[in-house]
């Protein structure tokens, strides 16, 4: 297993030397064994390697022995340790999300703020992959969905990637590691753990190595997804003309990539985009006309040659709210996180994401505390690329958004004035340059990241 390890670093460009990386410690085999592996990888690669537990308060008297097994194996172990206890169930219920959601997006928040800035690490295996393949093919997914699970996913890395999990448990075994069982994970109540026991042993006893032959498939799937999705954005970009897409463009594309020019045009503006809107989208283009209703208030219109979403927002009202490195607080503008990184990452970063640095500010020119909030009268922008300055609402005239949907565009500033904005990038004044030691890059959800 460790081999599998050392190689999954290599290919995908994890943990370089001198790197701090935090394991998410559950204390179940999964990442008890990752913790054991990185701990004798540390001193061979100069990682400084840190556990972080979150304690969702779901399993009661279990939760509590969750949390006072992994501070006496981190003890034992000599490894810093930030445990992190949240009420999921009270959360999730106060945002009006599922348990399971909430939790996710939490968990993954507060990861990302005890690695301040430095590597991630979840325990996912390759056996985690497959359950996840099943099930989302279950639900009709298409190929982003079957590759639900990267390698590498901004600062959250997955070094067990190309393990199975009867490999980590035998790597517990040989190296006399105690872990701890979650009971939910027996539950027949819970799909993925009906695929994980039923399922998944079926196709097992009928292909032994399903799980590597999975692995394979999964490799080639997302290579061909990472190929589909970078053409769609350049063809995106050709099609855009102003908050709406051109038809003409759109009829020339192949319906895989034309699908996900459409998912990303809608997906941009918080709505659904499902198979029943891209067959209606289809018979669009082939009158040249029409209109489809896609939720409540909001139309997807073609006319006149021009394809666009069409309706009023409710109107959000929020109160500016403090932002900093990692998960962004939950808001009604967007959903994302803020990656903190030196010139090496981000060097890294750039290989992987091409246009990486129209989301990058220098983390040392902000002027005390950064905040997420809503448009201001006066607010400014200087673009650095472009050389000049204009209010926020003469950019948005030239870029034909429409004025109903500009409260609801997330506007990030520091105690001086406006820093960044989507569509726009960084204010002049804190673009990064040679001289930038530390970069803050901004990935949002609604960006299609």
């Amino acid at each position: 297993m460790r081999d599998k390890v050392l190689l999954a670093l290599e290919r995908y460009q994890m943990l370089p030397p001198g790197s701090r990386v935090t394991v998410a410690l559950s204390g179940g085999a999964d990442s008890t064994a990752l913790l054991h592996l990185l701990c004798g990888l540390a001193k061979q690669r100069a990682l400084t390697v840190q556990a972080c537990h979150i304690n969702h308060l779901l399993r009661g008297e279990e939760s509590q022995r969750d949390e006072a097994f992994v501070r006496q194996m981190c003890r034992d172990w000599q490894v810093p340790l930030t445990i992190f206890q949240e009420d999921v169930e009270s959360g999730a219920r106060q945002v009006g999300e599922s348990v399971e959601l909430f939790g996710r997006r939490v968990r993954y928040q507060r990861l990302l703020e005890a690695a301040q800035g430095g590597w991630v690490a979840t325990a996912h295996t390759l056996s985690d992959r497959a359950e996840t393949m099943m099930l989302n093919l279950l639900r009709g997914t298409g190929l982003k969905g079957i590759c639900a699970i990267p390698p590498v996913n901004g600062r959250v890395i997955r070094p067990l990637f190309l393990c199975t999990r009867q490999e980590v448990e035998a790597y517990c075994r040989e190296n006399g590691l105690a872990y701890v069982e979650d009971s939910s994970n027996l539950s027949s109540a819970y799909t993925r753990n009906r695929v994980r026991m039923e399922v998944i042993p079926a196709l097992r006893s009928i292909q032994p190595a399903f799980e590597l032959i999975c692995g394979r498939a999964l490799e080639h799937l997302a290579q061909d997804e990472d190929f589909l999705e970078r053409e769609a954005e350049k063809a995106f970009r050709e099609a855009d003309c102003g908050g709406a897409l051109a038809a003409q463009a759109l009829g020339q594309l192949h319906p895989a990539i034309r699908f996900r020019v459409l998912r990303r045009y809608l997906t941009q503006r918080g709505l659904p985009c499902d198979a029943a809107h891209i067959q209606a989208v289809e018979q669009m283009l082939q009158a040249g006309k029409g209109q489809v209703q896609i939720q409540k208030g909001w139309w997807l219109k073609l006319h006149h040659g021009r394809l666009w979403a069409s309706g009023e927002l409710d109107a959000v009202e929020m109160e500016p709210v403090a932002v900093g490195p990692g998960e962004l607080p939950h808001n009604p503008l967007t959903k994302g996180r803020l990656l903190l990184v030196n010139c090496e990452q981000f060097t890294n970063l750039q290989k992987r994401k091409c246009n990486i640095l129209k989301k990058a500010i220098d983390y040392d020119k902000i002027c005390g505390r950064l905040f997420l909030r809503q448009k201001r009268q006066g607010d400014y922008l200087r673009s650095a690329q472009r050389g000049v300055g204009k209010p926020l609402r003469k950019w948005w005239n030239e870029a034909k958004v429409a004025p109903h949907l500009r409260s609801r565009i997330p506007v990030f500033c520091d105690e001086r004035s406006v820093v960044w904005v989507p569509g726009l990038g960084a204010d002049a004044r804190v673009v990064p340059t040679a001289q930038t030691t530390r970069f803050l890059v901004v990935e949002l959800e609604e960006e299609g990241q």
